[in-house]
């Protein structure tokens, strides 16, 4: 994969990322400002996140009569209007409506975006292809961050609605213009020639469930930062603000993580990004000053990060690249379908139990995902031994020659009798 054909998606990605999380931690205090409840907005940021799971579900599940590229472009299109809307939005069902349609769209956006970098990056340049366009995670957070909290607070929401979707504007265009990909049928047209064992592969399900269980854990702490910064008064523009001291921290980590991942391998790395899921959790636990919720926005922000670019790396080294069209996108909709179920707990047990168990729970959860990640090592420790255990010390291949037949042990030949033919 060359530079040139990266730089596109890179942008593409930046532009998505730039809006959900500029505009996610103050989607709470916009909702709040019509009225919603914790349980409400639990509820609301449940609703965006079952949006963004169909949208990436839709794009594994799209007609061959149709390219990647139209499907790309299209679902810009749908988006940049829809967030321009929300700033004249007078109830809180259209600001709810208008929100699960540009998660719709950033899901459909994001998700073809894994498949084209799994399609066209090699075996040995994954973990650092994924870690690249991981960047536009932190990157969001740090320029949408700062630009959406300072329109915020000196523009208000209206203004900041309208030039959101401009630069929303600039994935549909940048698709047009540059991403080229064939028609979906194309990948899959020889149906007879598709693995049939990867669908059970005992790897590919733990990885699974372990992005789910963390996941749901990066959606609690997310939600509660903002609610807890919320709870402690602090502005709109602190909480937004947050993201970019998350961001700035996860920029240089990532950078090195890019480097060493294809060396030191991805499962260490995952198991990495969880541990500060956990530690993320934990934190949130206990913060009343503002430094705290930066360590808590750090934490989680870089472990989204690393589960992003090394569960999607991992995931193309198990798949086949004709499986990756379906299956990539079965594994970012675990992220998503972990936000349905966090964030509709959040404010559900926050309003019930309160927030000290949700927070221990939630650490569990990725407690949870790193004792997978070991299994999955064990596991993939124990395929290789078998299969170099059932290799001869002589691999032989037949070659094909006039007079007589041959094997091949490496760089030695010999000649068959005839008590020995193939």
């Amino acid at each position: 994969m060359k530079y040139q054909g990266f730089f596109p998606l890179f942008l593409s990605s930046f532009a998505i990322l730039f809006i959900g999380f500029g505009l996610f931690p103050l989607l709470p205090v916009y909702a709040a400002g019509f009225g919603a409840t914790p349980t409400v907005i639990g509820f609301y940021l449940a609703a965006t996140y079952l949006s963004i799971t169909l949208g990436t579900l839709l794009s594994g599940w799209l007609p061959g009569n149709l390219s990647r590229k139209l499907v790309f472009v299209c679902a810009g299109l749908l988006g940049a209007p829809a967030l321009i809307l929300m700033g004249h939005a007078t109830a809180l069902w259209q600001v709810i409506l208008l929100t699960c349609v540009v998660w719709f769209t950033g899901g459909i956006g994001l998700s073809l975006i894994s498949v084209f970098i799994g399609l066209r990056a090699d075996d040995n340049s994954r973990g650092r292809w994924f870690s690249l366009v991981a960047l536009t995670n932190p990157l969001g957070a740090v320029i949408g961050g700062s630009i959406v909290s300072w329109i915020v607070g000196y523009k208000g929401y209206s203004l900041m609605f309208t030039l959101l979707g401009v630069v929303y504007a600039i994935w549909p265009l940048v698709g047009l213009l540059k991403v080229q990909d064939q028609p979906l049928g194309k990948a899959n047209s020889r149906k007879s020639s598709q693995p049939t064992g990867y669908k059970s592969s005992l790897g590919y399900r733990l990885l699974l469930l372990a992005v789910l269980c963390s996941a749901m854990t990066i959606s609690v702490v997310r939600m509660g930062l903002s609610l807890s910064m919320k709870a402690s008064h602090f502005s709109p523009s602190a909480i937004s603000g947050s993201n970019v001291i998350g961001g700035l921290v996860t920029i240089p980590v990532m950078l090195a993580i890019g480097v060493l991942s294809d060396r030191l391998g991805k499962r260490f790395f995952l198991a990495l990004g969880y541990l500060l899921a956990v530690i993320g959790s934990l934190t949130l636990l206990k913060s009343t000053q503002l430094w705290h919720f930066w360590i808590v926005a750090a934490a989680v922000l870089i472990s989204r990060t690393i589960s992003s670019a090394m569960a999607s790396a991992l995931a193309t080294d198990i798949l086949p690249k004709e499986a990756l069209q379906r299956y990539l996108p079965v594994l970012n909709t675990m992220a998503w379908m972990s936000g349905v179920l966090g964030f509709a707990a959040t404010g559900f047990v926050i309003d019930t139990l309160g927030s000290g168990e949700l927070y221990l729970m939630a650490a569990s959860l990725s407690l949870v995902s790193i004792s997978l990640i070991y299994v999955m090592s064990r596991v993939h420790r124990k395929v290789i031994t078998v299969k170099k255990a059932s290799q001869p010390d002589y691999p032989m291949r037949p070659v094909e020659v006039k007079a007589d037949s041959y094997y091949r042990y490496d760089n030695h030949i010999m000649n068959n009798s005839a008590s020995r033919k193939i």
